[in-house]
């Protein structure tokens, strides 16, 4: 009874607490004032003498209601003076006492109670307008304010969407500057702390990465983790150190920002601050350090380099990529997935973003035979979490299961796991489910990631639609009338030329573009599959704009492998006027030996001209009847006729549709070492992609030579490649592109300088491999 009795109590200092606040806001006596902040104060300590954390609706009171009094506070904290030095006096140590609560409280437990977010979006613009510049002078007096505020706008700027017309234009330049003048002294370590935790959500923003950059926040953490500005080596805490290579990294998973921290040659910075913090810190804290430095380097590799180097001899990215995933294993097995400071949505969304890359996904998924049974349970626990809207990490949860659902769509696309999705009953009912219905709280994540994570509904509905069986023929509408001529397919990144080219072709034949369509039915970034799928279906061609956005989209990734792998589609690849990007990996092998048309190597008229004259020439339907290789193909890789109206394209059509046992039955009818077999066997996917490989072994024989010497030695422990094995290999390549590829002959000739020699003796290494 007891216990009631003392609740009862609790409730009604906490009640009367909050109504003194808002009648000493409207105070207009000093006398009053200084009675009132007294009897606050006392209230206060009562209150919290067991912390914040245990009162959380109280916590939320005084969050909903403080920012009435701070132009009060603001006042008489101005007022140093004799006359006011009382007040002052009485002001900052109610304030320091609030400051203290704060920090041993989960502000997502508090703001939890709002139960929506609208209440949260009132308190983010209530509160982010009553900072000051003058609030962040050499004196400290208004350190005990900026304290409380920095926090609560903070916190309420992750659970609400911000842009930056909601941001104080002049806010984020005094920051700086304060932080500059500040953030190695440890007498205001709290206030720096506080200004980097704000930067950092900020950073999660997209809406807000543009500002972040003008107001040149990468240039100054990038400075201070070599401590370019102190001209000392001097280190701050490892507090100060942890937020800024924090900021780093959420900014480095945006695109804009990749440029400049690259300009800013960040990793090497990286690699130089790397020995002073071990001296400086902890091994447990220089371990959370090295994780943040690891996520930094391959998110910055993938953007920059990954596709010109090659992964397996990349050590250094291999071993980041490995620590990643291990952490994550291990913040799985922890009850509110945390491990070593970071929660497992940092780790899962570094690697949503790589795995966008076929040969980061394919090397770590397939040599881990764990990894997707992993990542498919994780998904199902995130989705039972997430139910629940009271929990307190309730922000990271989302970004967990968002990152899941683009892993595993990333993986749906390649066939040879299609098996293993669909043996999982209970994961397959949690995608079925994401697909038509996402929770409240994901949707409003959703606004602060990056344009690299596509929403629930979209991921979930890409792995249904990878996962439908594909049909070796389509069967083409005979809605004459309504058949559109040409489906434009392109990137968010190439709206501006898509807007003029689509323009200027629907003069010449009947257009099909998303934006275009009666009453916006359909927007690039919608989840409509229905729409653009039957678009698709109707068209007789697809118009593919290539970009390295295109190439790093899943969602364009999906609209082509529907359009060319299950509807067998005319692919007609344009490149834009500045476009240097040239197709590799999934988008190389589909629209390899097709006929392109590049903008910037004739006039725009004569591009159209020729563009539209091919979707012209093309209006009647492909019949296609395709074949497999059969078992009596010989090992000369013959096969049976195949009829098809487009003569240039049937042999490479045929291809595209082997299966991975096909591929392995080309493999032994070659007569392919067995452990070459064991080697290479899992990098291909259709018959394309080896016609493809096919011609990068002529461009780069030597290269490719030393690569798969290398591996071999490594996954074979020290065993050397038999030449004459190799030999055999690049030999069936070569027929095998020859008999199918109608175009082999034209594109040797036209880059025949970049043939390259098989080296007659090589040497390993343990570094290197190096001609004689």
């Amino acid at each position: 009874m007891s216990g009631v009795v003392s609740s009862v109590q609790d409730r009604s200092i906490d009640d009367e607490f909050i109504e003194n606040l808002k009648s000493l806001s409207v105070s207009r006596s000093l006398a009053t004032y200084t009675d009132g902040i007294k009897e606050l104060h006392v209230q206060l300590k009562r209150a919290t003498q067991n912390g914040l954390r245990n009162n959380i609706s109280f916590a939320f009171g005084i969050v909903a209601n403080l920012y009435r009094i701070v132009p009060l506070f603001d006042k008489l904290l101005s007022n140093d003076d004799k006359d006011g030095y009382n007040n002052f006096i009485q002001t900052k140590k109610f304030l320091d006492t609030l400051t203290n609560s704060f920090e041993n409280v989960c502000f997502f437990e508090i703001f939890a109670m709002a139960k929506t977010t609208i209440p949260i979006q009132s308190i983010f613009h209530n509160y982010i307008f009553l900072l000051k510049e003058n609030y962040f002078t050499d004196n400290d007096k208004y350190d005990g304010l900026v304290n409380c505020l920095l926090p609560i706008i903070t916190y309420a700027s992750v659970l609400t969407r911000i842009t930056e017309d909601q941001i104080p234009a002049d806010l984020l330049n005094y920051l700086l500057k304060f932080t500059k003048r500040h953030w190695l002294s440890q007498r205001r370590e709290i206030v720096i702390k506080n200004i980097l935790g704000l930067i950092k959500c900020c950073s999660k923003n997209p809406a807000l990465v543009p500002m972040i950059i003008r107001h040149e926040w990468p240039h100054a953490c990038v400075q201070w983790l070599g401590n370019k500005d102190s001209g000392t080596s001097q280190r701050p805490s490892y507090t100060i150190d942890y937020y800024i290579c924090l900021i780093i990294q959420k900014l480095a998973r945006h695109t804009n920002c990749v440029e400049v921290l690259n300009q800013l040659n960040c990793l090497k910075r990286l690699d130089e601050c790397q020995e002073f913090m071990k001296k400086t810190h902890t091994d447990f804290e220089y371990n959370c350090l090295h994780l943040i430095h690891g996520m930094i380097y391959t998110l910055l590799m993938e953007s920059d380099e990954i596709k010109q180097i090659s992964l397996s001899n990349d050590k250094r990215m291999c071993g980041t990529i490995n620590e990643i995933v291990s952490y994550a294993v291990e913040a799985s097995r922890n009850e509110l997935f945390f491990y070593k400071c970071f929660h497992v949505s940092e780790m899962l969304g570094v690697l949503s973003k790589l795995f966008v890359n076929d040969d980061i996904l394919l090397k770590f998924v397939n040599e881990d035979n764990q990894l997707f049974d992993f990542l498919s349970q994780l998904m199902i626990d995130f989705n039972n979490i997430t139910r629940d809207t009271s929990r307190t990490h309730q922000p990271a949860n989302d970004e967990a299961l968002l990152a899941l659902t683009n892993i595993l769509w990333s993986i749906s696309f390649h066939e040879c796991y299609h098996e293993k999705f669909k043996k999982n009953a209970t994961l397959m009912n949690i995608v079925s489910n994401l697909s038509t219905t996402t929770p409240l709280s994901i949707s409003t994540q959703m606004k602060l990631l990056p344009r690299d994570m596509c929403s629930l509904r979209k991921t979930a509905e890409g792995i249904l639609w990878n996962l439908k069986p594909t049909s070796s023929s389509c069967q083409i509408s005979n809605e004459k009338s309504q058949q559109p001529l040409a489906m434009i397919s392109y990137s968010h990144s190439d709206t501006k030329f898509c807007r003029e080219l689509v323009e200027t072709l629907s003069a010449h034949v009947p257009v099909w573009v998303d934006y275009k369509q009666a009453k916006d039915a359909v927007a690039h970034s919608d989840d409509l599959w229905e729409e653009i799928a039957r678009a698709m279906e109707l068209a007789t061609v697809i118009v593919l704009i290539v970009s390295k956005e295109y190439y790093n989209s899943k969602s364009c990734r999906q609209e082509l492998s529907y359009a060319s792998d299950a509807l067998k589609k005319r692919i007609v690849p344009i490149y834009p006027g500045d476009q240097q990007y040239r197709a590799s990996g999934w988008l190389g092998i589909r629209i390899a030996g097709q006929k392109y048309i590049h903008f910037g190597r004739k006039p725009f008229s004569e591009a159209i001209e020729e563009l539209s004259s091919i979707v012209l020439a093309d209006q009647k339907p492909n019949i296609v009847t395709l074949t497999r290789p059969t078992e009596t193909r010989s090992s000369s890789c013959a096969t049976h006729p195949i009829k098809m109206i487009d003569e240039e394209n049937k042999l490479l059509s045929a291809a595209k549709n082997w299966t991975t046992k096909d591929i392995r039955k080309w493999f032994e009818d070659n007569q392919i070492h067995a452990d070459l077999i064991t080697l290479l066997i899992d990098q291909f996917h259709t018959g394309t992609a080896l016609i493809v490989y096919a011609r990068h072994v002529k461009l780069f024989y030597r290269n490719e030579y030393i690569r798969i010497f290398k591996n071999y030695s490594k996954i074979f422990h020290g065993k050397k490649l038999n030449t004459f094995d190799f030999i055999k290999f690049v030999d069936a390549l070569y027929r095998l592109r020859s008999d199918y590829d109608p175009n082999s002959t034209i594109e040797d000739n036209y880059e025949k300088h970049s043939e390259q020699q098989l080296p007659t003796t090589i040497k390993c290494t343990d570094d290197s491999i190096t001609r004689l």
